[in-house]
């Protein structure tokens, strides 16, 4: 440890007194009271509750009476006393400093960087305590009281544990694992931020998300340029890249743009595979290449097959093994999936030429295809949309060949599944709905895929505003509704239900005999212009006896109509 006379020269020489060395004791000690009041309150502006924070407020709160009772007390001027002061004011100086620079970063910044923020404030914590153990308070004239509470209070401080809550920790480490397997799809990355906003408060809803998304990723950004550590700095890069696939992150646009710019770099040919991507077990390229004691590579389910069979031996050199353990070959894998992203994109890009031809198999071959890729992961489903192929399918659906409208209703249902970029880009072609309608009023096989594929489209609410508006579709859906077939007539009312109780769709609903949402809309004395049977505009005045009658009656305007209903 330093010195008594080597920490006051370094305390001076880092200048956290200032000319302290000059100014009598008691002053010191009003300077340090105004830094333990100055960094409780910071502590209460931060915007996420950490519980370091409170530790560190709480013990601070109980310094204030013992630094009041030496400044009440003439205590007389000693090198220990002073150092001590110099170490309270520069950890208080480096505590204020932690807690302003969280206050002004978002609530994402601050989870993501709990670890590295509780360290700094437990290290803040255990110094402060070493700084009060080294008041003479057995010298001075301080009331035992103070000096039992002084003592506990060292011992508890320089002990001082601080940890991340369990949901922090269970969040970074989701982080490290994301980044460690190299995640790349939007499906992890829009858990990972629900998650994040539920932790620290955030509402959920996409416009809040990309706002604090935005303010993370400036706070991230700032703290890159500013960092002179640079595997920190790298770090803070990694969980950028890692969250940047989230939906909230970007525009469809910009994924886009990001896509075909790689895959314009890699050619029109795949690539065979390297001998080392070969299990020397099975023959086969690996899945998941896991390392054993004698440092040879294998997939990890030839090998624990090999384990399971009792071998206790390499089973390339005959090694005997000191162990049983698996060791993740992280770099072998990440180049096979490498090799697997650029032969897919290739892949991907190949078949779009097989749509546009006039034989049915060439066709379905390729929709067949681009089915599986769809259905393997969620990143292909972004890269066949990026590739254009949303507008060629929507196509399809208006030709006569129902073997080949079936399998692009199945391809378009997965392509938006978790991703509401595709989901989007199926509205942005003009008549999409239409197409999809016409295919609810062929037979029951292709109905079904169709109102499955406008159940999903009704979960994002920027789209579900334009399924009401397909000529047909709302009828369409309440006879469907009504069908024999369970699936499909629970499909039917799920769009129904997720459809916005507009004027037009409630209109729509009620001349097609379903009146769910225009009793709710009446419920709330909703003025509406209803068209059943004619035309007839009201406001009305309303009498409903539930599972009786309902009558809508208007001043010099004849009985609306009267309805048998039955509400659930």
């Amino acid at each position: 440890m330093m010195s008594s006379l080597g920490v006051i020269g370094q305390v001076a020489s880092d200048g956290l007194i200032g000319n302290a060395a000059l100014a009598p004791v008691s002053e010191l000690i009003t300077k340090v009271l105004v830094l333990v009041r100055d960094t409780i309150h910071a502590a209460k502006d931060v915007i996420y509750d950490q519980e370091s924070l409170r530790e560190l407020s709480k013990y601070l709160e109980n310094i204030r009476p013992i630094l009041t009772e030496l400044n009440n007390k003439n205590v007389r001027e000693t090198q220990t006393i002073r150092q001590s002061l110099g170490i309270l004011e520069r950890e208080l100086k480096a505590a204020k400093n932690v807690i302003d620079t969280c206050s002004q970063k978002s609530k994402f910044y601050l989870l993501l960087n709990c670890r590295n923020i509780v360290k700094q404030l437990q290290d803040i914590t255990r110094e402060i305590g070493h700084a009060l153990s080294l008041l003479p308070l057995s010298a001075l004239d301080v009331s035992l009281a103070i000096r039992q509470k002084t003592d506990k209070l060292c011992k508890d401080m320089q002990n001082a544990e601080f940890k991340a809550a369990v949901a922090e920790e269970e969040i970074v480490d989701k982080i490290e694992s994301g980044i460690r397997e190299r995640h790349t799809d939007s499906v992890y990355a829009n858990k990972l931020l629900l998650q994040i906003a539920k932790v620290v408060g955030v509402p959920t809803d996409t416009s809040a998300l990309k706002q604090e998304y935005e303010e993370f990723k400036r706070d991230m950004e700032d703290t890159i340029l500013r960092k002179k550590n640079e595997a920190e700095a790298l770090q803070m890069e990694q969980i950028i890249g890692l969250l940047r696939c989230a939906d909230v992150a970007s525009s469809a646009k910009e994924r886009d743009k990001i896509y075909y710019e790689k895959r314009l770099s890699l050619g029109s040919h795949s690539l065979p595979p390297l001998q080392s991507f070969y299990c020397p077990i099975s023959r086969e390229v690996m899945e998941d290449p896991v390392e054993i004691s004698s440092c040879q590579t294998f997939d990890r389910s030839s090998i624990e097959r090999w384990f399971a069979e009792g071998h206790t031996t390499c089973p390339m050199t005959n090694q005997v093994l000191i162990s049983k353990e698996l060791r993740p070959n992280i770099i072998l894998r990440r180049s096979i999936e490498e090799w697997k992203d650029r032969n897919t994109m290739v892949t991907i890009a190949s078949l779009k030429p097989n749509l546009d031809s006039d034989e049915e198999q060439t066709v379905l071959y390729a929709l067949n295809e681009l089915l599986r890729l769809s259905e393997e992961k969620e990143k292909h489903r972004q890269w066949i949309g990026a590739e254009g192929y949303i507008c060629i399918l929507v196509g399809l659906l208006g030709r006569n060949k129902p073997l080949i409208r079936n399998r692009t209703l199945a391809l378009l249902c997965s392509l938006i599944k978790d991703n509401s970029h595709n989901k989007v880009k199926i509205a942005e072609v003009d008549h999409a709905i239409d197409f999809i309608v016409r295919s609810l009023a062929r037979d029951i096989g292709e109905g079904m895929k169709a109102v499955e594929l406008l159940l999903e489209l009704s979960k994002d609410m920027a789209v579900c505003e334009q399924i009401g508006k397909g000529q047909g579709c709302i009828l369409l859906l309440v006879t469907m509704s009504n069908s024999d077939n369970p699936k499909a007539a629970k499909d039917a009312k799920e769009v129904l239900e997720n459809l916005p109780y507009s004027e037009h769709n409630v209109v729509q609903m009620a001349q097609a005999n379903y009146f769910k949402p225009l009793i709710q809309n009446l419920r709330e004395g909703k003025s509406l212009l209803v068209r059943v049977n004619g035309i007839i505009k009201y406001k009305p005045h309303i009498n409903i006896a539930l599972g009786t009658h309902i009558r809508v009656t208007h001043d010099r305007i004849p009985l609306f109509h009267q309805f048998r209903v039955s509400v659930a």
